[in-house]
């Protein structure tokens, strides 16, 4: 089982060096007053993204941890911060994180990332609306609420979210649906632009829907497409889970 973990894993990161194209290392030279509220929606959608994988908590005792990703293929056209949205094309966020299962239909979670010059952290808590069972057929909600930071060269992020997921048990897979929304601050950070200390507050709707597959030795996958203030973006979960 520890084999196919680390190769699986392996897998998930050569597919996210791929399929990002994008940088944030031109920020400082595009953002302006106009494109930074853009730019703050787009990467509140992309941090806010992969927290669940159905709609299902874990329940008390129960544990998953594994890598996840989220992606936009193309930035809003009117987020300019980083370059042409043509020019900049895809981007990726992956996480590594881990989830517990406590008393009363609650799961923690704690995750980190940092590729391509943004590190981000964060966590948060999701409460399940039903018990959870794992019965075929069976229909599952919860409510989702989070928050993470993270920091680049030239910005730094705050970010909080809230989402309902819903769900429903079938014999191979469970599909799962969400809406929620990303509350995002961007404050410029770079001493040689005359923006330096300049903030932007947004509040952005966001959509998922996904499927998630039990795999045998207690394993995870979870694949998802999302809506967001960027239009279509993608993502992806392998972890372990009991």
């Amino acid at each position: 089982m520890k084999k196919i973990f680390i190769i699986l894993n392996l897998i998930l990161v050569f597919s996210i060096n791929a399929f990002c194209k994008a940088s944030y290392d031109d920020f400082a030279a595009n953002v302006t007053k106009d494109n930074l509220k853009y730019f703050a929606k787009d990467i509140g959608g992309l941090i806010g993204s992969s927290t669940f994988t159905t709609g299902r908590v874990l329940g008390w005792g129960g544990f998953q941890v594994g890598p996840r990703a989220s992606m936009w293929f193309e930035p809003h056209k009117n987020n300019t911060a980083l370059g042409g949205p043509k020019n900049v094309g895809s981007m990726v966020m992956p996480w590594i994180q881990a989830d517990i299962g406590m008393p009363f239909r609650i799961d923690g979670f704690i995750r980190a990332g940092s590729y391509n010059g943004l590190t981000a952290a964060g966590g948060g808590l999701r409460w399940g609306i039903l018990r959870p069972v794992q019965n075929e057929w069976s229909f599952q909600t919860m409510i989702v609420l989070a928050a993470n930071a993270g920091v680049a060269d030239s910005f730094s992020v705050a970010h909080y979210q809230g989402a309902l997921v819903l769900s429903m048990t079938m014999k191979h897979f469970t599909p799962y649906i969400s809406a929620g929304v990303d509350s995002t601050k961007v404050t410029i950070q770079h001493e040689g632009n005359a923006l330096n200390g300049t903030h932007e507050t947004v509040f952005t709707p966001r959509y998922t829907a996904g499927l998630n597959f039990k795999l045998p030795l207690y394993l995870d996958l979870s694949l998802a497409g999302n809506w967001a203030n960027y239009g279509p973006g993608a993502e992806a979960s392998f972890s372990l889970r009991f």
